[in-house]
């Protein structure tokens, strides 16, 4: 088994390459041979040691992948040798609301995470991918994924000609923007430049806004629905785009709160939120269940993740860096795992 592991603390300095036993199954238990992994803005947060006391070194990074079974324990059902699955990134959440101990069945902190030739996880933490996906595309479901579905799913499920606001255009943002459109609802995304601007437009947006030339991008959302602002933000940004958002939505709207790129301590005017009835509602990744509802989804439409860059399992610390300085959009993706035949 070969692995990449935060070892003596965190920092790019500190992810080492490892070699050690491949690990076995128990009973209820199968064995994966990893074939690509993800990256997610979380990944970053957990290199610069800022996830909290929790998350702690000797720790194997990343929460999203995709692997092949290639054992299973005797009481494993529904999984069989070859299966192309992805871990889900709560291992511990099946459905239904949350539990109440959310955060320690996180992986890629605290648990270990998929950066690693062979995982071993429950069969029941074990989601089946769509076969029009590459190893790549299929790698970028559990979080990014997932965390798309529930922000267009919750608190109520997105409808045929709504207007949905996304900001920015990594995995979680392209993804919501393709399960919008597929959904029936109009798409606005922001973006930070005119070359992203294009490829969004490509990918089926149907306004979208370049910040760099728009700096009130707020009052560009509502100009573009008639003065009444739109029914959902995607809010990915963080501290430095709630303000904003909190104008670009309509009076009952819902802004579901996902990232915080640009800030963890956001200053907000409590009137604006309060005489237009706005829902505030957060969402972190969901349960196995929302994880087999979006791939039925994405079956049904055809949907495929967006890849940016590919960088090989030799050199994934490299994915790290290209993650901080990313100037594409989509998806980063590590390939080429040691022993994959795929």
């Amino acid at each position: 088994m070969e692995y990449w592991s935060f070892s003596n603390g965190f920092g790019l300095d500190n992810l080492i390459r490892k070699s050690g036993k491949l690990p076995r199954p128990g009973p209820r238990d199968v064995l994966l041979e990893m074939q690509a992994a993800s990256l997610n803005y979380r990944d970053l947060v957990v290199m610069r040691a800022q996830h909290g006391k929790m998350v702690q070194p000797p720790l194997i990074p990343l929460s999203d992948g995709v692997g092949v079974v290639i054992e299973t324990g005797k009481d494993v059902t529904g999984f069989k040798i070859g299966d192309r699955v992805c871990p889900t990134f709560y291992q511990h959440w099946q459905g239904g609301p949350p539990p109440a101990d959310l955060e320690v069945g996180r992986l890629g902190g605290p648990l270990d995470g998929v950066l690693a030739s062979h995982c071993v996880y429950p069969a029941s933490t074990l989601v089946r991918v769509p076969d029009h996906l590459s190893d790549e595309e299929a790698a970028t479901l559990p979080c990014a994924g997932v965390t798309a579905w529930s922000a267009l799913s919750e608190p109520a499920p997105v409808r045929p000609g709504e207007t949905v606001l996304i900001l920015g255009t990594g995995g979680v943002a392209l993804m919501a923007l393709s399960l919008a459109k597929a959904s029936g609802a109009r798409a606005i995304v922001t973006t930070s430049g005119p070359s992203k601007a294009e490829k969004v437009r490509e990918l089926g947006a149907d306004i979208v806004i370049d910040r760099s030339a728009e700096e009130n991008w707020a009052q560009t959302v509502r100009k573009a629905t008639g003065g009444i602002g739109c029914d959902r933000v995607l809010e990915l940004g963080g501290a430095q785009t709630l303000g904003a958002s909190t104008k670009a939505v309509r009076t009952g709207g819902t802004i579901v709160l996902i990232g915080n790129v640009t800030g963890n301590n956001a200053e907000l005017f409590l009137p604006l939120v309060l005489t237009r009835r706005l829902t505030l509602h957060s969402v972190s990744c969901g349960s196995r269940a929302a994880f087999e509802a979006m791939n039925r989804a994405l079956e049904q439409h055809c949907i495929r993740p967006v890849i940016s860059e590919i960088i090989p399992f030799e050199t994934a610390p490299a994915a790290f860096t290209a993650l901080e300085t990313h100037k594409g959009v989509g998806n980063i993706c590590i390939s080429s795992f040691p022993g994959s035949g795929r």
